[in-house]
């Protein structure tokens, strides 16, 4: 029993340390609910959008560590002491576990971001290569369109192939699936924005950001 139990714990733990929403906790030290402004997203786009470069580009660091570190801790742990199951099957769940915790904060009443900055950690933590080009595509869609969300939902998509291409886990190549679909779903009012042409582009000045 206590095999399973072990492993299982350190997936809880992943889910917790990926729900402490750094952006709310950065924004309210400054006096600001980051909740209360912009689109009302607690990620560093956000914060970027309400508070400037510098805060935003702290809080997408510290978010994409997030996701990173507990993956990098918690391997050698789990290779120590999971017997049930292949190691790249706990790893998966580690990561997953991790995101889902920033998208469903359980200190936000299950509220939170959209999980690109976290998955972007993971994913280095698991393949530096796979996370690498995922980050690339992203810089390149971001640069070329100017809009952080469609650079957002094409990066997420792109980590399936990118797994398939540097690995044969089905695991990784499941978790690259599922990440996918997780920010993808999350930037749903993205979609329909971007379809209708109203998607807010990086410097683009509004009197109210439509959520």
């Amino acid at each position: 029993m206590l095999e399973i139990a072990l492993p299982i714990a350190l997936v809880a733990l992943a889910y917790l340390v990926g729900g402490i929403p750094i952006g709310v906790l950065v924004s309210q030290s400054r006096g600001v609910d980051i909740r209360q402004y912009g689109s009302g997203n607690i990620g560093a786009s956000n914060v970027l959008r309400t508070l400037g470069v510098k805060v935003g580009l702290a809080v997408w660091l510290a978010d994409v560590a997030k996701g990173l570190l507990p993956v990098l801790w918690l391997r050698p742990l789990l290779t120590s002491i999971a017997t049930i199951g292949p190691m790249e099957l706990w790893i998966s769940l580690v990561a997953l576990a991790v995101v889902m915790g920033h998208c469903f904060s359980p200190y936000l009443k299950l509220a939170g971001g959209r999980g690109v900055s976290t998955s972007l950690g993971a994913l280095l933590a698991i393949d530096w290569r796979v996370g690498g080009l995922v980050l690339a595509v992203w810089i390149v869609v971001v640069a070329v369109s100017r809009y952080i969300s469609l650079g957002s939902i094409l990066a997420a998509a792109g980590g399936p192939l990118f797994f398939a291409l540097y690995t044969d886990s089905r695991y990784y190549l499941v978790l690259g699936v599922i990440l996918a679909i997780l920010v993808i779903e999350r930037h749903r009012p993205n979609i329909g924005r971007l379809m209708t042409g109203t998607e807010r582009k990086i410097g683009q000045k509004t009197n109210d950001e439509q959520k």
